[in-house]
Parts: C-alpha cells; sequence; structure tokens
C-alpha cells in the first residue's frame, strides 16, 4: 500500500506518493483529492516532500514514477517495473 506525504501552504496542499512494496516515489504535486484508506503522513513544508523524494531516490534506490494526480495512484505498469528494469 502507498503512503502519502503532504505538506500545507497558505492556499495549496502538496504531496508526495510513496509504495514502499515497489519501491517508487512520485514527483511531488498540487494534493486534489484524498481516499480515507490511504495512508497520510503531514510534514512542515514543500521543501520536506522534495527532501524525502530525494532520500528514497538516492540513498534507497526508489524509483521515479508519474502518477495520476486524480486517484492518488501510480499507473498499472509500476507493478512490473523490476522485472523490466
Amino acid at each position: 500500500m502507498a503512503t502519502l506525504y503532504t505538506a500545507t501552504s497558505e492556499t495549496i496542499t502538496y504531496a508526495l506518493l510513496v509504495d514502499k512494496q515497489q519501491a517508487l516515489v512520485s514527483q511531488v504535486y498540487y494534493l486534489q483529492t484524498t481516499t480515507p484508506q490511504q495512508s497520510q503522513i503531514a510534514l512542515s513544508d514543500m521543501m520536506a516532500l522534495h527532501t524525502k523524494q530525494t532520500q528514497l531516490i538516492a540513498n534507497h534506490n526508489y524509483w521515479l514514477w508519474p502518477i495520476d494526480q486524480h486517484t492518488n495512484q501510480f499507473p498499472s505498469e509500476a507493478k512490473t517495473h523490476q522485472q523490466q528494469a
């Protein structure tokens, strides 16, 4: 299951989606909707989201994948990325 990291500014909530099972991380994006079953962790600001993203990519070999911002999910192709790499 993916975890949604969020950072709220004065007017916008930014997000970063992380899937530990598949070792995937999304781009930092403007959060449009959330789902109740999605685990959420609040961070202090957008810079903290970028720091988390960089740490996962550089230190833990996560893959950067685009997501569907309307559903907060990685595409189905992401499930098999490690077999194709």
